[in-house]
């Protein structure tokens, strides 16, 4: 098993076209700006970990990784598993805490 995660990273479709962004599931969910903020307030007090975006376009996003000390990654949640939230903060949070209790 590796070690703690550092950083929670959620990757999001980068800019296809007029709607490809805004159709990304995760994308949905960190829109919500004030509420994204605060569960990343939750999750560096509970965690000791932050949740950080970025844009990838290499087909295996959106997904939210574990990054760990050594630059290593590990999925914690898939395009299916943010498909099935359906822009939720509420599921969001139950369902990525779930993944965490593997590491914490």
């Amino acid at each position: 098993m590796q070690s703690t995660p550092v950083a929670i990273v959620g990757v999001h479709l980068a800019q296809k076209g007029l709607f490809g962004a805004k159709t990304c599931d995760l994308k949905r969910i960190s829109r919500q700006k004030g509420a994204f903020k605060a569960l990343d307030a939750k999750f560096r007090a509970d965690y000791g970990v932050g949740l950080e975006t970025t844009a990838s376009s290499t087909g295996r996003e959106p997904c939210v990784l574990a990054k760990f000390e050594d630059g290593s990654t590990s999925m914690l949640l898939d395009a299916r598993d943010l498909a099935t939230i359906d822009g939720s903060m509420e599921s969001f949070e139950k369902t990525l805490r779930a993944k965490l209790f593997l590491f914490f």
